[in-house]
């Protein structure tokens, strides 16, 4: 599972697996874009770095947050479309793409939906069992919005 915090300018990812109701780390990071690069040149980078993490990783599905809320329209605007060339990237590999809301991320995680990102950001290593907290907002929320997906996945199995 590949979970993915977009953004214009840093775009997280993450990897986890499942297996028997557990959760398993398996790879995140971020995508870091220069602010003073087009836009038009950030797109290409992001589509084609999720291009080679969906090659390297070969995940089953795509999870993304969904639901932008921003007092600025133009922030609004790219974000979506940063969503849709995730998505153009994921289908054109034939993987599906599921997206949640911040709110269903961070109940699925924390237990709490107006959480703090410490709060989430610690969940998701308590979660995932890693070995040292996640340092990066972005990567915490990408990992955050696959967990998401999986509990949901799980949840709904039994």
């Amino acid at each position: 599972m590949l979970g993915i915090d977009p953004g214009t300018i840093v775009t997280g990812f993450g990897f986890v697996d499942e297996e028997d109701n557990h959760l398993f780390y398996i790879n995140s990071g971020t995508i870091n874009l220069s602010q003073k690069s087009d836009i038009g040149i950030r797109f290409q980078q992001i589509y084609n770095e999720v291009e080679k993490l969906i090659q390297s990783f070969k995940p089953n599905a795509v999870i993304m947050e969904k639901g932008f809320y921003s007092k600025n329209v133009q922030t609004v605007i790219k974000l979506a479309q940063v969503n849709g060339i995730i998505m153009l990237a994921s289908v054109n590999a034939a993987i599906p793409v599921l997206e949640y809301t911040p709110l269903e991320v961070k109940l699925a995680v924390v237990g709490y939906g107006a959480a703090k990102k410490e709060q989430v950001q610690h969940m998701v290593s308590h979660i995932l069992r890693m070995d040292k907290p996640i340092s990066s907002h972005h990567e915490a929320d990408a990992l955050g919005v696959a967990i998401c997906h999986l509990h949901r996945k799980v949840k709904y199995k039994k």
